[in-house]
């Protein structure tokens, strides 16, 4: 109780402090003294004849959060009724401060939901304003300080139209909200006496629902700024839209949604739920799918399109993905037909083919033509995965040129958390093969904590793995087990069917059990990957036979 009296009342002198805790001792400088031999170890007491805290509490983050109408804030710091429940015996003039207390801030709360009421009137959102006030009227507390006394009601007049227009204008753009309506020097002067902007005219209040006027405005706004900064508020005017706004959104969306489908295929997933049904969204719909490894949804979308190169290409990656070779080589062929982007993705499958071959000078000039045609369509992500197989062909061919590709591609990735993960695991593989194993170890653990920061389960479970296997070869066996269980929970989270088989064979041969590889064979069997499926079975043969 001391603390907090000092938190909220300020710095106070020993003497008053202590006749007014222990007002009928017979020493109370010596009871204050006790305590404050108890607090000071602690920290939460300072000074000698002025004591003070350095302390601040919920009251002052409430007050601010009042002050800044951040209701969220103001709900989750007003539990009820200060010091309700602190069963402490208190003097006269001490319980006289707590009910004062109390009731002040009780009473400043109920203002500030009244203020926010305001606000909502004079917005014309009458309902959420009355919404408000039942809140704040059923709050703990707050219902006593009411029978006291009773605070004037808000007015509930809204503004003119033309005023509320210019605050959702600053609201939504505030650099821009001069192309779409008149601020007039009266409307925001009225608009700075409501409490709705501030004397800089930055929008006040935060987290407000958008009435159809304010979705008017997102839509004046959207029809006259380039498309690349018009989605966002085409998404808050969706119910406005015309022929020409679906037209356009649907481009904008389309674009979006391909800037991040090597980068983050489910949020590019999503934004294409949202896209217009055309063959565009279907094909950039399959390319999520392809890279979230949910190879059947995908071959199922292919289907219903036409043939086309970029079709193909999408089709030749999952099957080259589900082990069917010459498939996929039949439509990485019909990809080269097409334009940048599809020739890319033929060039890239074709390296990783000879690659697989050991054709290490033909793979790494494949690789080398696809990651130009991927920069020269602007798919950087793409480029990057060209690079890092450009650098693995380099370094099997013992060419130092490997770490300046690895270079390129680590430049090229700079402020995309889930590439950096990437190339820093190929950057790994690279220093464990060269035999520096502790810095490998450090690039796979910079690789996982890129990854997290992207929120990639796949790549997390990629990072684990290598983390497992490097542990492995070390014969850091428990370090191993740990490793390998992060990535098998990661790779089950992804649903990366693949990745999950692989971990699943390595702890296989970490714990001598074919049970586990018995267990690889049927998930890749179960998820539709029979020529994986009998690859691994192949080497289940061997492992019993040891």
């Amino acid at each position: 109780m001391l603390v907090a009296y000092l938190a909220l009342e300020g710095p106070q002198a020993r003497r008053y402090l202590a006749e007014l805790f222990w007002p009928e001792a017979q020493d109370p400088l010596n009871n204050l003294s006790v305590a404050l031999n108890q607090l000071r170890p602690l920290g939460l007491v300072e000074g000698e004849e002025v004591l003070s805290t350095p302390l601040n509490t919920d009251v002052h983050r409430l007050r601010q959060a009042l002050h800044t109408l951040n209701l969220a804030e103001v709900r989750s710091l007003y539990g009820g009724a200060f010091l309700e429940g602190v069963e402490v015996r208190l003097g006269e003039e001490l319980e006289e401060w707590r009910w004062r207390t109390r009731e002040g801030v009780a009473l400043e709360v109920y203002q500030g939901f009244v203020r926010a009421a305001r606000i909502r009137y004079a917005l014309n959102l009458a309902e959420e304003a009355r919404a408000l006030l039942r809140e704040a009227q059923g709050l703990p507390g707050v219902r006593w300080v009411l029978e006291v006394e009773e605070p004037a009601a808000p007015d509930p007049t809204p503004l003119p139209r033309e005023v509320r227009r210019a605050f959702w204008a600053l609201y939504l753009d505030k650099r821009r909200a001069g192309e779409v309506v008149a601020l007039l020097p009266e409307a925001l002067d009225l608009l700075y006496r409501e409490g709705l902007v501030s004397a800089a005219g930055n929008p006040l209040p935060k987290g407000l629902p958008l009435p159809l006027e304010a979705q008017e405005v997102a839509l004046e706004l959207a029809r006259k700024l380039p498309l690349g900064e018009a989605l966002g508020f085409y998404r808050q005017a969706r119910d406005l839209w015309g022929p020409e706004d679906r037209e356009r959104a649907g481009t904008a969306l389309l674009a979006e949604a391909r800037r991040l489908l090597s980068e983050n295929p489910l949020r590019a997933l999503e934004i294409l739920a949202e896209a217009p049904a055309q063959e565009a969204t279907q094909l950039y719909q399959a390319r999520a799918l392809e890279r979230l490894g949910r190879y059947g949804e995908a071959l199922g979308l292919l289907a219903g399109l036409p043939a086309t190169a970029e079709a193909a290409a999408v089709r030749a990656n999952i099957l080259f993905r589900l082990g069917q070779v010459a498939e996929a080589l039949e439509a990485a062929e019909e990809a080269a037909r097409g334009g940048a982007w599809p020739q890319g993705e033929a060039l890239n499958l074709k390296g990783l083919l000879a690659f697989g071959q050991g054709r290490f000078a033909e793979a790494e000039a494949l690789f080398a033509r696809a990651a130009v045609r991927f920069l020269a369509v602007g798919e950087i992500a793409r480029q990057i995965d060209a690079l890092n197989n450009r650098a693995a062909a380099l370094f099997e061919l013992g060419d130092v040129g490997a770490e300046g590709v690895l270079a390129e591609a680590q430049e090229a990735a700079q402020g995309v958390p889930l590439l950096l993960a990437r190339v820093t695991l190929n950057l790994g593989v690279v220093r464990e093969r060269q035999g520096q194993a502790a810095e490998a170890e450090a690039l796979y653990r910079e690789s996982l904590g890129w990854s997290q920061k992207a929120g990639s389960l796949e790549s997390v479970g990629r990072a684990w793995n290598n983390l497992g296997a490097l542990y492995h070869r070390q014969g850091q066996l428990l370090e191993a087990e740990k490793a390998y269980q992060e990535a098998l929970s990661a790779a089950r989270g992804a649903r990366e069917w693949v990745l999950t088989a692989a971990v699943l064979a390595n702890l296989a041969e970490l714990r001598a059990d074919p049970a586990t590889l018995e267990e690889a064979v049927a998930l890749l069997e179960e998820a539709n990957y029979p020529v994986l499926a009998q690859r691994y079975r192949s080497r289940l043969d061997g492992f019993k036979e040891r």
